[in-house]
This record gives C-alpha cells, structure tokens and sequence, in this order.
C-alpha cells in the first residue's frame, strides 16, 4: 500500500498514540517506502560516482586541449616590440610604477614565462619606481627584507637606465629609529637618478639629501 493511501493519514502531524496493532500496521505500512528510498539511495550513489568519473575524465582531456589551444593563441604571435608598446603603454603616467604585484611591470611577469622574459629584459620598463613606507618598528623583518630584495630586483632590471624614484614616509622618525635601509638603495644608484621625490623625516632622509649635485648626474627634478 502506498503511504498516500495510508489510513492514518488523518492522525498524521497530530498527538495522536497508536495502539499496539496500529504500531505494527505502520511498520507494515513503511516497509515498502523504506525499501524504495533505499534503491534511490544507491542510484544517486551511482550517478554520483559516475559524474565524479566523467568530471575527472573531462578535466584529464581539457587539460591538454587547453595547453594546444595556448599555442596557437593571437598573443604569441604578436612581434616582440609591439608586445613591449604594449607593456609601455599599461605603465602609470600620472606617478612612478608601484612595488605591487599586481600593478605593471611586475604583473606583466604573472602573466607566462614569455612576458616575464620580456619585461624582465626591458629595462626602460623599470625605470621608474615608487618605494612604499614601511614601519619598521612594527613590520615584521621578513616583510622588510622582501622589500628590499624587490627594490633590489628592481634597480637590476633598469640595467643603466635614467631612474625616477619617489620615497614618501609618514610612518618612522628619526627619534626611534637609527637608519632607513631602503634610503641606502637608491644611493648605490644615486648617478643614475633623473629624478627623484622624498617626503618623510629629513634628518631619517638625509643620507639622500645630504648627496651633492655631483651624485645626481642626470638628475633634473628634486623634491
């Protein structure tokens, strides 16, 4: 009998208390159901198990289709100086390009092993920088290190090109803080500079400041 037919029904969501031989009239009643239930349990089992292997088996093929596909795409066949205008035109205008991975240059290094080769082999792209404050009584020493190596990096990849780097620091003073150690790499490029824009504590700057015009040998705007 199906449960929709079921002579309980009107007692059904009630307070109803069965007596013992309607107990086991519904027992009887629910072993059909229980049994159906059970069979559509183990085919959603199976439809399960089938689209986990049809979702594997789909990944196992796209994977390859993609890697072909990513060989024929228009951008790999675009010549490398129009891909190097291309990287130029996605640098900022209106300040020096920042430390940010994901901002131009260093995005364009994200993006595959050919436009890293590329950017990395172009130093005009990295002849601008922007060095972004860092508190150094509470920036853990990984984090300042990491910064140091990425202005580093940096400063390598613009080969001998002019530089134009700007330093704003709001954050230390020299009252608790002995020396800036990103100050000293902008000095080992010091001849090198076209421009260059300071903002901070002057006596915690005046490693830079303290530079005559004969370290600034290109240097055409100071601030």
């Amino acid at each position: 009998m199906s449960l929709s037919n079921s002579p309980f029904t009107d007692r059904l969501n009630t307070n109803y208390v069965p007596s013992e031989p309607e107990i086991l009239e519904i027992r009887a009643l629910l072993v059909g159901p229980t049994e159906e239930i059970a069979r559509i349990d183990a085919q959603i089992a199976g439809m399960e198990l089938a689209l986990i292997q049809l979702t594997e088996k789909r990944a196992l093929l796209q994977k390859p289709i993609d890697a072909h596909t990513a060989l024929i795409s228009p951008m790999r066949l675009v010549p490398q100086d129009v891909l190097l205008e291309i990287f130029f035109a996605c640098l900022p205008t209106k300040h020096n390009a920042l430390i940010d991975q994901n901002e131009a240059p260093l995005l364009l290094g994200r993006i595959s092993r050919h436009w890293r080769s590329v950017a990395y082999s172009a130093p005009m792209l990295w002849s601008s920088m922007h060095i972004p404050p860092s508190n150094y009584l509470s920036t853990p020493p990984n984090i300042l290190l990491g910064l140091e190596r990425s202005v580093e990096r940096w400063l390598e990849r613009s080969a001998t090109c002019p530089l134009s780097v700007s330093l704003y620091d709001y954050t230390n003073s020299n009252s608790n803080l002995d020396q800036h150690s990103l100050i000293f790499q902008p000095i080992a490029v010091s001849r090198r500079l076209r421009s260059l824009a300071l903002t901070g504590d002057a006596e915690l700057l005046s490693p830079l400041l303290r530079l005559g015009p004969e370290d600034y040998q290109f240097c055409n705007g100071f601030r």
